[in-house]
């Protein structure tokens, strides 16, 4: 029936492109979208895009206030006529309720317009006032990943391994990691399925999370990696998908953090360059410099 009507319409899905990481994924037939959606999309905007939206909003509403003052003559006391210029510096003088005393309402018709604008436009700066603090108190992690994940030899066993570092001088407290596989299967009746596999990993909690986290998952008999090789990670689409959350001790909120890898950020015989060092007072620091580093594994001893 749903087939049948888009034939009768002649109306072309509604296709929507969003962006998963690194992954461009096309919404195909999605519904339109709907008016409930703007705080969460000016939320979830640029800082630029933010700013801009802001300055736009600002000079339409000016904009519109200043063509009802031009359009009736005599308006606004003290203006040059037909100047669009004094109409519209009037109406930013209204909007701010700045007042300089030098042009005024004219008319009732005058009075009207200016009252309605200062009404706007305490609707107006109040909301992007709300917006602007919405976007600054949002909790927000500053945790690094690495910018690849390695396969090597850990205690005697083949462990995925991933890294992590909180970039801030406090601790996510009661962190969580998870991290889980996407592939491309086939099912028995010869369907192709994309299953996700949660892996099973060696720590997944942390009291304290302050500076580096190795997230490793080693890969037995039971895991979904087991006897991979990166041309079986290609053919099966795999993405490795890595979830932070915890509670930061500052905001006293939830704060989290998400990272994908492709099959060719996935190195095999490889590990992570060793971050941590002490210093001469005797503390251990961090050396972020080297966060992404990796090294090629030794070869086996004979």
């Amino acid at each position: 029936m749903t087939e049948g009507r888009k034939a009768v319409s002649g109306k072309k899905p509604a296709r929507k492109k969003s962006r998963l990481e690194n992954t461009t994924v096309t919404r195909v037939g999605e519904p339109h979208w709907h008016w409930s959606d703007a705080y969460h999309i000016i939320l979830t905007l640029s800082w630029p895009r933010f700013f801009a939206l802001m300055v736009g909003i600002y000079f339409l509403v000016n904009l519109a206030f200043a063509t009802a003052f031009y359009a009736v003559p005599g308006t606004i006391v003290n203006s040059h006529p037909g100047s669009f210029a004094d109409a519209f510096f009037f109406s930013i003088e209204t909007l701010a309720t700045v007042g300089y005393g030098v042009m005024s309402p004219a008319t009732v018709y005058g009075h009207v317009v200016a009252s309605t604008e200062i009404l706007l436009g305490m609707l107006v700066t109040a909301m992007l006032t709300g917006l602007l603090f919405a976007r600054f108190s949002r909790p927000t992690a500053r945790v690094l990943f690495s910018e690849v994940a390695v396969i090597t030899t850990f205690d005697g066993n083949s462990t995925l391994m991933v890294r992590a570092g909180n970039e801030r001088n406090n601790l996510i407290l009661e962190a969580s990691v998870r991290m889980s596989l996407i592939r491309k299967e086939r099912t028995k009746e010869g369907e192709t399925f994309y299953r996700v596999h949660d892996l099973k990993l060696e720590r997944e909690r942390s009291s304290a999370f302050a500076m580096s986290w190795t997230v490793m998952h080693k890969i037995d008999d039971n895991s979904p990696l087991f006897g991979k090789s990166v041309s079986d990670l290609l053919i099966d689409e795999v993405t490795l998908n890595v979830a932070i959350s915890g509670q930061d001790e500052t905001l006293n909120d939830t704060v989290h953090a998400r990272k994908s890898y492709e099959p060719e950020d996935i190195l095999f015989g490889s590990h992570f360059a060793d971050i941590l060092f002490e210093r001469e007072s005797g503390k251990w620091s961090v050396d972020f410099t080297k966060f992404h580093d990796v090294k090629p594994d030794s070869p086996p001893a004979n």
